[in-house]
């Protein structure tokens, strides 16, 4: 048998690249619960590839689909972590609802690229996330504004409203 061939016998093998940030060595982390509703933080963006994971969740078996947003403020050697869960795994996702830290993220982006495009829209029917982490990725710099949702339970998401290629 040669390995000389292109066509492997292994054809269920599936080869992926998934897109890891590197922290920076001694760089401190916070996250958007760190902050003050209405903050705004600027720095250089890094969006990661979407990952799944599964863990334990008392007994049950629970997956979590996400990417991760980071913004780095190299002059004071920090940066935040932002978790944004998605409801499927890969970069195609169908029906994002507004209220989801998912909606703010993608509508305040195209907001800044057209101001009035997203209107009184309240769901985003489809959207490829490869063509915003292409986007974000290429970035000099992001400012975010820090939104505290209240609800059943309080949360944190975010709207872009600066860019700097």
């Amino acid at each position: 048998m040669s390995f000389e061939d292109k066509q492997s016998i292994f054809t269920s093998t599936e080869l992926d690249f998934e897109e890891i940030v590197d922290i920076p060595d001694g760089y401190e982390k916070s996250e958007l619960k760190d902050y003050d509703d209405g903050d705004i933080i600027t720095g250089r963006p890094e969006m990661s590839s979407v990952t799944s994971f599964t863990f334990d969740d008392d007994g049950e078996k629970k997956t979590v689909n996400r990417f991760k947003l980071f913004i780095f403020q190299d002059d004071d050697e920090t940066y935040v972590e932002i978790n944004v869960n998605l409801k499927n795994d890969g970069d195609i996702h169908k029906n994002i609802r507004k209220g989801s830290v998912l909606f703010d993220f993608l509508t305040s982006i195209l907001e800044l690229e057209n101001a009035g495009s997203v209107g009184k829209s309240n769901i985003i029917r489809n959207v490829n996330l490869a063509e915003y982490r292409e986007f974000v990725n290429r970035l000099s710099e992001m400012s975010i504004e820090v939104k505290e949702r209240a609800g059943t339970y309080a949360f944190y998401s975010f709207l872009v409203r600066d860019v700097k290629v």
